[in-house]
């Protein structure tokens, strides 16, 4: 591993991204290459190792597309843009490709991180619809990628892969309004462009994503460079779709660990730093009043303590950006409660497979610690699902939470005392990872209910 790439620390990424089927790379402000997946060196035929001593990542770029490129580059921003450019091969072949760039933010240093899909095969279907008719309804109706031709608002054409991608027949599709297909939040601005793009407003070519809904009810997001063509002597518009809901999921799960890294180094310099200035200042006034020593010694210990466990908490933080895999909530739930001595804690519930890691022991121990200290040193815990989630309650019997800061026990810093008062933040931040959540409710007729609610796996009863 280059120096570079370990300065990423993506250990806990490295065995999805490496085999992902979208080119991924990552950059400097100046465009070196710090890292590229397995597919980037496969499709390009360069090695690694030649692709990290080029001088910027545009040197694999087409000659004619590198201004528009380099300029596209030196605009972004942390939203990110769509771009389509052309690449050249160590052998010499000319691809095309269809990608997205964003900018972000780690440790203190600006990166680049972007991802492509070859859609070369897409570019010769596109060039196949103009040139022929019959080449296109061959290749077309047998292609892998989604192709749909829509004109006054309703569906005239969809090919097999379109009918794969949505889920529905096509005589479901044609001769219907399709805008049925869109997720509500994004068919307002689909809609807009296309009525802007078949009445001839919009003629600037566009590659943009969208979500659909599938019949199933899957939610998926696809990617599509629609064009105003004529058809039947009258405009249209068609265009050639792909899913790229994996991007976008991959772009938001890498987004949401950089923001968690920044976060947990964030509350270690912050507390760290906090607890010697305390130290030093004990120190100081021993040094001045040593009658004081054997007052204020003891508090300096307690806060070297409190370094040492918050080091001990950062390795434990750490946790939960391991891959996520399937963890049976119960067993998890039993062994921490378990490390709880001296204290009633009441535990029922089934088995239950979750997507998570070892990061689910710091919710866990966060919430009872809490239901603990509050609750009057006696608690229950419930671990049951419902058709999507693995459910864990956590229920004490204390004063209860005030309806007016359910929401801010949450929040950075709520808490008073050692510390930022992070435990339920940091809760809540593990949680997001997993794709969970956590609220707290009442219980009668005394105490709070902390409802933890995180995905299960497929399948699973």
């Amino acid at each position: 591993m280059r120096k570079e790439e370990m300065e990423f620390d993506v250990s806990f990424w490295r065995k999805v991204v490496d085999k992902s089927l979208a080119a991924i790379y990552i950059t400097d402000e100046s465009g070196k290459v710090l890292y590229v997946n397995d597919i980037v060196e496969r499709a390009t035929k360069y090695s690694k190792e030649e692709i990290y001593s080029m001088d910027s990542i545009f040197e694999l770029a087409h000659p004619e597309d590198r201004k528009y490129l380099k300029k596209e580059f030196n605009e972004l921003g942390e939203e990110g843009k769509f771009y389509e450019s052309r690449y050249i091969t160590k052998d010499g072949r000319v691809r095309y490709v269809w990608g997205f760039t964003a900018k972000f933010n780690f440790l203190g240093k600006s990166y680049i991180i972007g991802n492509w899909i070859d859609v070369t095969k897409a570019k010769e279907l596109e060039q196949a619809l103009r040139e022929s008719e019959e080449f296109y309804k061959t290749l077309v109706e047998d292609s892998l990628t989604p192709v749909y031709l829509l004109q006054d608002g309703v569906m005239i054409y969809v090919n097999k892969a379109f009918e794969e991608a949505t889920g529905y027949k096509r005589e479901e599709i044609v001769g219907r309004n399709p805008f049925f297909l869109i997720h509500p939040d994004d068919r307002g601005i689909v809609y807009k462009r296309y009525v802007e793009r078949e009445k001839g407003l919009r003629d600037i070519i566009e590659t943009y994503s969208w979500r659909i809904v599938r019949k199933d009810g899957e939610v998926r997001w696809v990617t599509a460079r629609p064009g105003r063509v004529t058809y039947r002597g009258k405009p249209a518009v068609a265009a050639t779709v792909i899913d790229t809901t994996e991007i976008h999921n991959l772009n938001l799960e890498l987004k949401k660990k950089g923001e968690y890294l920044e976060f947990v180094n964030k509350v270690m310099r912050h507390d760290i730093a906090n607890a010697i200035t305390a130290i030093r200042g004990i120190l100081e006034i021993i040094k001045d009043s040593p009658e004081e020593a054997e007052r204020l010694i003891p508090l300096a210990i307690r806060r070297s303590d409190y370094v040492f466990r918050l080091i001990n908490d950062a390795r434990e933080l750490e946790k939960a950006l391991e891959e996520l895999k399937p963890i049976n909530v119960v067993e998890i739930v039993k062994d921490v409660v378990g490390q709880f001595k001296n204290v009633d804690i009441d535990v029922k519930g089934e088995n239950v497979f979750v997507r998570a890691n070892e990061g689910l022991r710091t919710v866990l121990n966060n919430v009872l610690q809490n239901a603990i200290v509050h609750g009057g040193g006696k608690a229950k815990v419930e671990v049951l699902a419902n058709e999507s989630s693995g459910i864990i309650r956590v229920i004490d019997y204390g004063k209860g939470v005030p309806d007016e800061i359910k929401e801010k026990i949450f929040e950075e810093g709520f808490t008073k005392g050692d510390g930022m008062g992070l435990g339920l933040y940091i809760t809540k931040r593990i949680l997001e990872i997993f794709g969970g959540e956590i609220k707290v409710k009442d219980n009668k007729p005394t105490g709070a209910i902390f409802e933890i609610k995180i995905p299960k796996i497929k399948g699973e009863g």
